[in-house]
C-alpha cells in the first residue's frame, strides 16, 4: 500500500480504549515500514505515547487541520455530522470507519438524556421517531453506505447483533476485526510464579466512563461483600479516572481495601498487570490481561444498574470477539459463574486458568492477525470524503440549531 495510513481520534480526556486501539495499530504498522500517523491534540494520550516511527498531525479546535493527499483516514464510527470540524479534507481521499460500540450510530439528545439514549431502549426510539427522525434515518443511511462501499469494520458479533436491532437493517456480511493487544511470546503470569500472599489483588484499567461506572461498581460489590463474608482479603486496585470518578464504590473493611491510581502508562501497563492476581476488564484491557497469562474475568457494560441475575464470564468463555456485550439487549449473552464461582475456580488451579486465557488470547486476538486484517479490509474500501457531502451526510440542523443556542 503506498497511500499514507492516518488514524483520526483527538481526545482531550486522557487514556482510554480507542486510542489505545489506534495507537497500537499505528506502531505496528509502523514498524513493519507502512507510513503512518495520528491526528491528536498535541497535549492527548497518542501524542504523548506514540512510537518515533508515526508521525503525529497536530489537531486543534480553532484552526484548520490540513489532512495529507494520498492518504486512507481511519476514524472511529461515529455520526458523521460529529466528524472533527477542524479537518481539512480533499474530496478524493479515502475514509474508512471502525466502529466499537452499537452507540457510535446513535443520535442522542444532549444533557441528562444522553446516556438514556445510548442504550438505545425505548426513550431513544420515541426520540428518533419523532425530534430526531432525520438525524436516525442519516445513521441508518450512513451505515448502508459505508458497508456497500467496503469501507466499515466491527470489532465483534454483539456489536452487529445490537446494530441491526436498534437501527432495524441487515448487514449481510460483516467485516469483524478483533479487538487486539501487543502480542508477548510467554506466558509472563506463569514465568513469574504465582503469588501465594494471603492478600488476592484484583485489578480494574480503564476510563471511569458512563457505560462502565456501573458494572465496575457492581463488581467492587460483589467483591466487598465475597472478602467480609469469607474473611478473605481482598485489595481492589482501580486504575483509570473520568467524569464518573466521584461515582466510584467506596466502602472498606476489614477484609476489603481498595487502591487508586489515575494513570499507568503504557510502557509500565505489563509490569503493573503482573502485579494482580485477576484482573476485570473489558475492551482492550481485557486483552492487555489475557496476554500476559493474567487470569481474565470479561465484563460486560450497561449505562443503568447492573441486574441480580449478572453472571460473570473468564477471558476464554467469550464467543464472537466480544470484548463487552451490552447487557440491556436481546443480543446479550449472560455468563456462567457468580463472584464466588470465580474466586473458587481462581483458587483450584491458576495455572491453568491463566493457560486458558493465554492460549485463547493467541488463538484469536493477535496484533498480527487484526492488523492483516484491517490492511485487506482499506484495500478493498472504496468510500471517499466526497460520498458523505454528496450523500448529505455531513449536516444535521437539530445539532446545528443546538450549537448556536449553546454559544449565546
Amino acid at each position: 500500500m503506498n497511500k499514507k495510513i492516518i488514524f483520526c481520534f483527538p481526545y482531550k480526556k486522557g487514556a482510554g480504549g480507542v486510542n489505545m486501539m489506534f495507537m497500537r495499530l499505528a506502531s505496528y504498522l509502523g514498524n513493519q515500514k507502512y507510513d503512518v500517523a495520528l491526528v491528536d491534540y498535541i497535549d492527548g494520550d497518542m501524542a504523548k505515547n506514540k512510537d518515533e516511527n508515526v508521525d503525529l498531525i497536530p489537531y486543534f479546535d480553532d484552526d484548520e487541520v490540513l489532512i495529507p493527499t494520498n492518504s486512507i483516514l481511519i476514524f472511529q464510527t461515529m455520526t458523521p455530522w460529529s466528524l472533527y470540524p477542524s479537518l481539512k479534507v480533499q474530496d478524493s481521499i479515502n475514509i474508512f470507519f471502525i466502529t466499537t460500540l452499537p452507540a457510535n450510530f446513535y443520535p442522542v439528545l444532549p444533557g441528562f438524556l444522553r446516556n438514556i439514549m445510548y442504550e438505545g431502549g425505548i426513550v431513544a426510539k420515541l426520540f428518533w421517531n419523532t425530534l430526531l427522525l432525520n438525524e436516525y434515518n442519516k445513521s441508518k443511511q450512513f451505515l448502508k453506505l459505508i458497508e456497500e462501499k467496503n469501507s466499515h469494520a466491527i470489532l465483534d458479533s454483539d456489536i452487529v447483533c445490537n446494530l441491526m436491532k436498534s437501527l432495524n437493517t441487515k448487514i449481510t456480511n460483516p467485516k469483524l476485526l478483533p479487538l487486539f493487544s501487543q502480542d508477548v511470546k510467554e506466558n509472563e503470569f506463569l514465568k513469574k510464579g504465582i503469588n501465594d500472599s494471603n492478600i488476592l489483588n484484583i485489578g480494574w484499567v480503564g476510563r471511569l466512563a458512563d457505560f462502565k461506572i456501573n458494572i465496575l461498581n457492581h463488581t467492587m460489590q460483589n467483591a466487598f461483600e465475597y472478602a467480609n463474608s469469607e474473611k478473605e482479603k481482598i485489595n481492589f486496585v482501580v486504575v483509570g479516572d473520568g467524569e464518573y470518578a466521584d461515582q466510584l464504590f467506596a466502602k472498606e473493611s476489614e477484609y476489603f481495601s481498595i487502591t487508586k491510581i489515575s494513570y499507568v502508562k503504557p510502557s509500565e501497563l505489563n509490569s503493573f498487570m503482573l502485579t494482580l492476581d485477576i484482573l476485570f476488564a473489558m475492551g482492550t484491557t481485557a486483552l492487555d490481561g489475557a496476554k500476559l497469562g493474567v487470569p481474565t474475568v470479561r465484563l460486560d457494560y450497561s449505562y443503568s444498574q447492573i441486574p441480580k441475575n449478572y453472571k460473570y464470564k473468564f477471558f476464554h468463555e467469550v464467543r464472537g470477539y466480544s470484548m463487552g456485550e451490552k447487557m440491556d439487549s436481546d443480543c446479550f449473552v449472560n455468563g456462567l459463574h457468580d463472584f464466588r464461582d470465580l474466586i473458587n475456580i481462581f483458587h483450584q488451579d491458576k495455572k491453568q486458568l491463566s493457560e486458558l486465557g493465554f492460549d485463547f488470547y493467541k488463538s484469536h486476538h493477535s496484533i498480527d492477525s487484526s492488523s492483516n486484517l484491517l490492511l485487506n479490509y482499506i484495500q478493498e474500501s472504496s468510500l471517499r470524503w466526497s460520498d458523505l457531502i454528496d450523500n448529505n451526510l455531513m449536516n444535521s440542523l437539530f445539532y446545528d440549531v443546538w450549537k448556536k443556542f449553546r454559544s449565546k
